[in-house]
């Protein structure tokens, strides 16, 4: 199914953009197109000028993302945004990018390519794409999808395109309400989204901190809240956007 074939954007595909006025506007938008066109997974991201050492990282890239929490903690843990192939492409090209999973996972080192392609395996992702746009201000990004379906036809990722360009113009729009989500979160709000990130259970949060798993996960709700989030997955990466885990 496409954006066409969908009831929600058959008349008009694109009309929508222009009423995004907040990440969690655009995480809305994002999770509907995904799904229209069969996608599990997306992103929005961020590219540095190049990939070095160790403080390259797929959360920090991240602008919006719908991955969860445990496949951003384990493709960081690996290590495996150094080498990407598809991170070194995107900073070259400005034509949509479609890949397999186990194709360009076999052009990493070492045991990177096993280790990636269990990573991903694990959920259910084995294709996507990548659309590189750059923003008004020059910053080069890329709007993701990833997921199990066959490759997208010329029409899809021709559409995918132009909705790519003009969401990543719109976000760059959006500021002022960043700015004023920093200073939202108090510190144990902030402490809590930061185990989040790292992995951590509510149950583990609660052993590390003293808390109870009751009071985790009310902290957890109220960030959550705060940032216009939907769910803690949205509200840790909104939060590594603004650079609140120091």
């Amino acid at each position: 199914m496409t954006l066409f074939q969908s009831p929600a954007y058959a008349a008009q595909p694109f009309g929508v953009i222009k009423d995004i006025r907040t990440i969690f506007d655009a995480m809305q938008v994002l999770r509907k197109v995904c799904l229209s066109y069969g996608f599990r997974y997306f992103s929005v991201i961020t590219l540095p000028s190049a990939v070095s050492g160790d403080d390259s990282s797929i959360a920090s890239m991240a602008t919006i993302s719908s991955w969860p929490p445990e496949l951003i903690a384990g493709y960081d843990r690996l290590g495996l945004a150094r080498n990407s192939p598809i991170l070194d492409q995107l900073r070259k090209r400005i034509t949509p990018l479609v890949f397999e999973v186990a194709d360009v996972n076999s052009n990493r080192p070492g045991e990177e390519p096993q280790n990636a392609n269990e990573l991903f395996g694990r959920f259910d992702l084995t294709m996507g794409v990548y659309f590189p746009v750059h923003d008004n201000h020059g910053l080069r990004h890329a709007v993701s999808f990833m997921g199990d379906r066959d490759s997208p036809s010329a029409e899809e990722l021709s559409t995918l395109s132009l909705f790519a360009t003009m969401l990543v113009e719109q976000i760059s729009k959006i500021s002022v309400a960043d700015h004023a989500a920093k200073s939202v979160l108090n510190d144990r709000e902030v402490e809590i989204l930061k185990w989040t990130a790292e992995g951590k259970t509510s149950p583990e949060i609660a052993r590390i901190t003293g808390l109870s798993e009751h009071t985790v996960n009310h902290y957890a709700t109220i960030a959550t809240k705060k940032l216009g989030c939907s769910n803690r997955t949205q509200a840790v990466v909104y939060a590594i956007r603004l650079g609140l885990f120091k």
